[in-house]
């Protein structure tokens, strides 16, 4: 069996169904697989960061201050033509195995998710993205929870791949016996990453294959440092590198301010001082220096208590921030391919100052169609967050690293085009809409491009331009006569700093608070809406006898209840939607109509001191939904958010889906998250999580926004750390309300809280507060004059 340049394609048990080549029966391209060990410092610093040390930590030898940058990853993309033998199985769910000849070992990748677009000789393309599966089983695992425990590095690894289908290798010296608690609702994908810090360990997770192409074994290696014992030939500019970057972080620390378990300092054995200061690093890098300035950053270490740890666990973070790093990434000739972990030489003589450095590869990117696209990275590394593998980090701060790509590199952006309508048509004179959107790499970043950024070209039947059709924007409609003619390209000039909309979060407004028991109004409230003569009516789950209820209260602009309204089997109320209809206010709802966990979407109207019962001749039962789910109307555009249905198609009986998403794409974990409430103003989709607790990292306070068109994130926002909420200072507050008003073209995010003073309160104590954030919208970027079209840019049908 060839092992070079080639990719074996898997089932999802792992049997070999086929396979791709450079130059075979079914051909692959434009391939880049990464693999890491560290974290390296190319952009900004992040000091902010939660760091999981025990309690008891006790090291037997020396402490690596890099180790809390420690973060196995190993992901990939590659393009696959269709229509070739074998091109059918390269699908979500499926597997591909490549064979690294420098480990000597087979990589199994779990294909997550495909993407299909044209090229401009209107061939169809999947692209696929991986990631491996030891990442992607840890990813839908979760260990027992155990109780904190001096544990070995053996110890501590078993509990994380038990019950996983892993083999572990433990190549390891290591004695370190920290203090390690397993809380049973934390992924084993999260977990690792936490052990490989503490530890100061590397994992290398491969399989190993018989000659027919079957896995007989899983296997990951657990070790102190994986090639330590390679020493690489030298690495010089012109002989076999063909390119190196090399970026200075100049953003040392010389104060900082250290945070522990529930908000602890350390103070109380730092002569009263909750912060440390480094004062020669601060005379070297502070011109300021001489004035009493410092360099400040804040660091938090949730999990120690003891003041003492937390001084000396500080100490040893300062030590990392206290100078400028330097990380370097090389594009290197194909025969000179340095193993992951190995240490190497290299200069470039030519750079100002010159460069003579070794260090240690702490991250590979190779690619068999394309080997002169292979580069190593090495440098000093950084104090990253603890986290999930980056192929499931949250979607935000994939996004913010893309655009920033995108904008270095502008030929790495790949548009794809969707026709959600299809494109075959009944007569001449239907239209079907295209939707173009803009990747860097496996991130959407449409919401980042002005509209005049996406540029569609129609094609006469000798493939020149047909320069009298011009046409921009993310979504256009097309006539039958245009479809195979037309490309999508993107113009990378248009790209913007900021997305379509985010929070002004300078001038929140703070509304007011009332109780949950004004004027009969019994139970907190879980949604708001504003009407349009400036009321509100707001949801409250009743479950007083076990019918899961819903009381509807109309309340004046100060809050006072005006009425009440109870709707039988309403469920919990997280979200609902007002449609105003001449004087008549009708709501969108859910409605079990037995009780018995099956609901229907229906619209009735708010009737002051009814008694709603599920048979009402008033209830519009009007579509079987697939489970409980929330559900909003947006009177703006006239839509229902269940997917995105036209309200008077739905009402007509018509089903017809607009548009589908799926929120778990942009960083929410519903095993995590406390998902709270959603609204719809198209082409804007909005939603919150987040417990009860104030400032918990565990279910954070957040509110996020995507485009339901070309899918791409809009903003993820913290309440706690992203903003100033006035008079929000409760130990108990829980996000309820995320909803959408207008007053004249100013759109505002309404926002209430659940709230107690204190955790021990009882219930009957809860306030609510409510609150307005505008939501600026993006200007328009101003034409750019780019003179003639060029016919060889990147397209996409």
């Amino acid at each position: 069996m060839a092992l070079n340049n080639q990719y074996l394609i898997l089932d999802p048990n792992l049997k070999r169904i086929g396979t791709l080549t450079v130059d075979g029966a079914t051909k692959f391209s434009n391939d880049s697989v990464k693999m890491q060990l560290a974290d390296s410092d190319t952009t900004s610093t992040s000091y902010d960061d939660d760091v999981n040390v025990g309690t008891n930590d006790t090291f037997d030898g020396t402490v690596n201050l890099n180790a809390q940058s420690k973060k196995f990853d190993h992901q990939g993309q590659l393009d696959v033509l269709q229509g070739q033998p074998d091109s059918d199985k390269v699908v979500a769910g499926n597997n591909l195995a490549y064979y690294d000849e420098l480990s000597g070992h087979w990589y199994v990748m779990r294909i997550y998710s495909v993407e299909e677009n044209n090229t401009a000789a209107v061939k169809h393309v999947t692209t696929a993205n991986f990631t491996n599966l030891c990442l992607y089983s840890l990813a839908h695992h979760y260990p027992v929870a155990t109780t904190a425990s001096a544990s070995t590095i053996q110890t501590a690894f078993n509990q994380c791949f038990n019950a996983t289908g892993w083999t572990l290798d433990y190549q390891t010296t290591n004695t370190t016996i920290p203090s390690i608690t397993i809380d049973g609702k934390t992924k084993a994908s999260t977990l690792v990453q936490t052990l490989i810090q503490t530890y100061d360990c590397e994992i290398d997770p491969y399989v190993e294959i018989d000659s027919q192409g079957n896995i007989t074994k899983k296997v990951c290696v657990v070790t102190d440092q994986l090639n330590n014992d390679v020493v690489y030939n030298e690495a010089v500019f012109g002989k076999n590198m063909t390119s190196i970057k090399r970026t200075t972080v100049s953003t040392p620390v010389t104060k900082l301010i250290p945070y522990g378990a529930n908000g602890s300092t350390i103070a109380s054995v730092n002569d009263g001082k909750p912060y440390i200061v480094d004062d020669a690093a601060n005379q070297q890098y502070n011109p300021d220096w001489q004035a009493g300035l410092y360099y400040e950053a804040v660091v938090t270490a949730n999990q120690i208590s003891n003041s003492a740890g937390l001084k000396a666990w500080a100490q040893d973070m300062l030590k990392l921030y206290n100078h400028p790093r330097t990380y370097y990434e090389v594009a290197v000739t194909p025969n000179f391919n340095p193993p992951l972990g190995a240490t190497i030489r290299f200069k470039d003589e030519s750079m100002e100052p010159v460069l003579d450095a070794s260090g240690r590869v702490i991250q590979r990117t190779i690619s068999f169609a394309n080997p002169y696209g292979n580069t190593v990275g090495f440098g000093e590394y950084t104090t990253v967050q603890v986290a999930t593998p980056a192929w499931m980090e949250q979607y935000q701060n994939a996004l913010s690293k893309a655009v920033e790509e995108a904008k270095a590199d502008a030929s790495s952006i790949k548009p794809v085009a969707l026709t959600p309508d299809g494109n075959n048509f009944t007569d001449t004179t239907q239209t079907k809409r295209l939707i173009l959107q803009a990747w860097e790499g496996s991130t959407n970043i449409s919401s980042y491009i002005d509209s005049k950024g996406f540029i569609w070209r129609r094609y006469n039947t000798d493939g020149t331009v047909d320069t009298s059709y011009q046409q921009t924007g993310y979504l256009i409609n097309a006539a039958s006569n245009a479809v195979g003619t037309l490309h999508g390209t993107i113009e990378a000039d248009y790209i913007q700093d900021d997305p379509e909309i985010k929070l002004d979060t300078t001038n929140i407004s703070y509304l007011g608070v009332y109780g949950p028991d004004d004027n009969g109004a019994h139970s907190a409230t879980q949604y708001m809406t504003r009407l349009s003569n400036g009321q509100y009516l707001t949801s409250r789950a009743r479950d007083d006898s076990g019918s899961s209820d819903t009381m509807f209260a109309l309340q004046d602009s100060k809050f006072a209840v005006q009425s009440v309204m109870l709707q039988i089997h309403g469920q919990h109320g997280g979200t609902f939607g007002v449609q105003e209809v001449n004087d008549t206010v009708y709501i969108w709802s859910i409605v079990s109509l037995k009780n018995d966990g099956n609901y229907m979407l229906v619209r009735f109207p708010y009737v002051a001191g009814l008694t709603l019962q599920p048979t009402d001749s008033r209830v519009q039962q009007i579509m079987t939904l697939k489970g409980y789910g929330r559900v909003n109307y947006d009177r703006q555009h006239d839509l229902v958010s269940t997917d995105i249905i036209k309200a008077s198609d739905l009402l007509a009986g018509n089903y017809n889906v607009l548009y589908n998403f799926n929120i778990t794409d942009y960083g929410i974990d519903f095993n995590q998250n406390t998902y709270q409430s959603e609204c719809l103003d198209f082409p804007y989709f909005y939603f919150a999580a987040g417990g009860g607790e104030a400032e918990t990292t565990d279910d954070p306070h957040k509110v996020w926004a995507l485009n339901v068109v070309h899918k791409g994130a809009e903003f993820e926002a913290y309440f706690d750390n992203d903003m100033v909420l006035p008079n929000l200072t409760d130990e108990s507050r829980e996000v309820e309300t995320c909803n959408v008003f207008y007053q004249g073209t100013q759109a505002y995010l309404l926002v209430t809280f659940n709230t107690r003073v204190l955790e021990i309160d009882p219930y009957s104590a809860e306030k609510e507060k409510v609150y307005t954030i505008p939501i600026t919208k993006r200007s328009a970027a101003s034409v750019i004059d780019k003179g003639t079209i060029n016919e060889n840019d990147s397209t996409a049908d």
